[in-house]
């Protein structure tokens, strides 16, 4: 059969969960494999570390590298995710799913050849994320995915000729998932169309964007369509309180009525390149659309009306044109992360006054296809480059006595390079992003930092943090180095990747409760050197 890539069409499917068994995948044409350790060999901490955001500013030439001022979003890429392959063919990633301690991706292949996979990642350390189980479908691309009370639903398109008991290509696909494993066996639903594409689930009702009639419709829990409505090529779709938004690449937007599917307002896009990947996001009354060249329109859920639009903010030299769009848009706690293609991932936040502030383009590298941010966690999809997985370095102040004292301290609005003179003493709290910190004097921060790319304590300095602390990237020769009878002292959780020097007479400390550090990069200890306090030495670097 010719696999046929058209993006549309909608069904909603609710179906009821099937006893778990101890051998549940009986589907010859599903291969499981739930060797983790063998699985996770496929991560690696190369392009790992501090990672910051360049601002719109810079980007455009405005302000110099001298001028960059702090970044408030202290993040980190905690692993490089290669893609899985089968036959020697490596599939690329579509569509992410976040849920509590796990992560859900689906994967197909471009071209003629139906081939997909399920991987689901277990993120319960930020720090060490591993692959727990893959599903590989033989006859399948899997296009979407959504994850809800035990059972993950998958939006697929399969090759009839090769897969029995399927008489349409498009396909939603249940299993149920418990503990990072696959724990029934995949049941599959026809749906009328080519390539089921989105699915989302809410209150019961599953969505899932396929036919390429362009049919919404509602199923009771019998399976009966108590109603429909018609909508040309569809590329994304989305609950939101009591109504459904669509995204069509000929007809824009419909907000529908969540019961009926009526019609209660139409929004105008444009006409977008067909057989493109866009999604859609809803939080806060608004709905967020990945529109190509165009950015990301932001549009009221209530009025329909434009509220803003975020462009862009990067033309790199070498990219064609045709692969500088927004191909997706994520929203988590107030912050919007747009992917790119060839024009990376730039993130927006909202403020109190719902003013969409445009922060810049996040320094990582490769070419972004899809992004997913939840809780602080953010996957970003390169296609056959496999995936980026970031992590906010977040952790609430922590006042303790004795130890780092952090009453009345103010939050840091300075440069990205901060100098601490040695007649000096500075104190911040909050969350902040450097670039280089210098300390002669004494620097007390207390909150969340990161710093990018040298951190050095001179002779006599004493630098406190109390919080999270992450420094450097792995393999990019960063140091952090305690000179004589300089002090690092530590509350909190530390995570180092690059080097530690402890240069002769220097003093680690630790004096909160709980503490850890963790460390990547290399440790070199002179003569003399003093490590103190309780804490965990998660990788044994300090012994």
């Amino acid at each position: 059969m010719r696999k046929i890539l058209p993006l549309m069409g909608v069904a909603l499917l609710l179906f009821a969960c099937n006893p778990d068994g101890n051998e549940p995948v009986q589907d010859p044409t599903v291969l499981i494999n739930k060797e983790a350790e063998v699985l996770s060999k496929r991560l690696s901490l190369e392009g790992t570390g501090v990672v910051g955001i360049i601002p719109s500013a810079f980007i455009n030439g405005r302000i110099s590298e001298d001028e960059l001022p702090a970044g408030k979003i202290p993040m980190m890429v905690v692993s490089q995710v290669s893609p899985p392959s089968y036959e020697g063919i490596e599939l690329m990633a579509t569509h992410v799913d976040i849920s509590d301690n796990y992560a859900f991706v689906s994967y197909n292949v471009a071209g003629p050849r139906f081939l997909g996979a399920i991987e689901i990642f277990d993120i319960s350390d930020p720090l060490q994320p591993k692959i727990t189980s893959q599903a590989v479908f033989k006859h399948a691309d899997i296009n979407a995915l959504v994850y809800r009370d035990g059972v993950l639903y998958a939006a697929g398109a399969f090759d009839i000729d090769q897969e029995p008991g399927v008489t349409t290509a498009a396909q939603l696909v249940k299993v149920n998932v418990s503990n990072g494993a696959f724990t029934s066996d995949f049941l599959k639903y026809d749906i009328e169309g080519f390539a089921a594409v989105d699915v989302d689930v809410k209150d019961g009702k599953v969505a899932v964007a396929s036919g390429s009639n362009g049919l919404i419709g509602i199923f009771d829990q019998k399976g009966q369509m108590t109603d429909k409505f018609p909508l040309g090529d569809l590329r994304s779709l989305k609950f939101g309180d009591k109504v459904i938004a669509a995204l069509s690449g000929t007809e824009g937007i419909k907000v529908l009525d969540a019961q009926s599917l009526k019609e209660l307002r139409s929004i105008k896009t444009g006409i977008d390149a067909a057989e493109s990947k866009r999604t859609l996001d809803m939080a806060m009354g608004m709905i967020f659309a990945s529109e190509g060249s165009k950015g990301v329109g932001v549009y009221g859920v209530e009025t329909g009306e434009m509220l803003q639009r975020l462009s862009i903010p990067l033309n790199p030299n070498g990219v064609q044109e045709e692969d500088i769009v927004t191909n997706a848009v994520s929203f988590d706690n107030g912050r919007i992360f747009m992917a790119n293609g060839g024009a990376g991932v730039s993130v927006s936040e909202v403020s109190g006054s719902d003013i969409i502030e445009e922060l810049g383009i996040l320094g990582i590298s490769g070419s972004s296809n899809f992004i997913k941010a939840y809780k602080g966690f953010i996957f970003v999809a390169s296609g056959r480059k496999g995936l980026q997985i970031l992590s906010l370095a977040v952790k609430d102040e922590q006042v303790i006595d004795p130890g780092i004292d952090c009453i009345g301290l103010s939050a840091y609005t300075g440069n990205a390079n901060l100098n601490v003179n040695s007649n000096e003493e500075l104190g911040y709290a909050g969350a902040a992003a450097l670039k280089n910190v210098n300390v002669g004097g004494k620097l007390t921060y207390c909150g969340s930092l990161t710093i990018e790319n040298s951190l050095n304590i001179n002779s006599g300095g004493l630098f406190q943090i109390n919080g999270a602390f992450v420094f450097g990237q792995y393999n990019r020769n960063n140091t952090l180095s305690i000179n004589t009878n300089a002090t690092l002292k530590i509350s909190g959780e530390v995570v180092i990747y690059g080097d530690l020097n402890l240069n002769s007479g220097a003093t680690l400390e630790f004096v909160g409760q709980n503490d850890k550090i963790t460390i990547f990069g290399r440790v070199n200890k002179g003569s003399g050197v003093t490590i103190k306090g309780d804490f965990e030495d998660t990788e044994g670097k300090l012994k």
